[in-house]
């Protein structure tokens, strides 16, 4: 079983320069291991010279803007019946195998176990939807490093929204 590693968030300030981040600036987070623990360091885009040695991940971020609007993954439920429609459209494999890997990440999703009589087709992953234990074959893809970029933006479009405040809405 996967286990579920707890990571800080952004530090907001760079590790290299002990400064802080500003607002919109590009940078990297890199998660390394501390003894029984993980942490996470941040690096601006000029500090930036690649991955620490012993690095376990490392990714790219924006520093938010302070006009910037707050964007909210989708309910669940939506996610779920995104991935059954994306089946309709064989040209979305790619996104639709990403889908069911962000799902399962978020354990919204789980690898099914095969049966003898109803095995997956080939070269697909069958997985189980863990809130009506129903299954989903996905068909298993390998996406270039020059793909990724493309599907990260397309499945961003599809999964996020901004949130707006209601101005009719009051505290209560």
């Amino acid at each position: 079983m996967i286990g579920e590693y707890k990571v800080n968030r952004s530090s907001r300030h760079c590790h290299a320069l002990k400064r802080p981040l500003r607002e919109g600036e590009w940078y990297y987070s890199v998660i390394s291991e501390s003894g029984d623990d993980y942490v996470r360091h941040d690096y601006s885009a000029e500090a930036w010279k690649g991955p620490p040695d012993g690095s376990i991940g490392w990714w790219k971020k924006q520093m938010p803007k302070s006009d910037q609007r707050k964007m909210v993954l989708a309910p669940p439920e939506v996610l779920i019946d995104l991935l059954r429609q994306m089946d309709q459209f064989p040209e979305k494999a790619q996104s639709r195998y990403l889908l069911a890997l962000m799902l399962m990440r978020r354990r919204l999703l789980r690898p099914a176990a095969a049966t003898e009589t109803d095995p997956p087709a080939e070269n697909h992953m069958r997985v189980e939807v863990v809130a009506d234990g129903s299954a989903i074959d996905v068909e298993k893809c390998n996406i270039s490093k020059s793909e990724s970029e493309t599907l990260r933006n397309e499945l961003n479009e599809l999964l996020y929204c901004e949130v707006t405040p209601d101005e009719d809405d009051e505290p209560v």
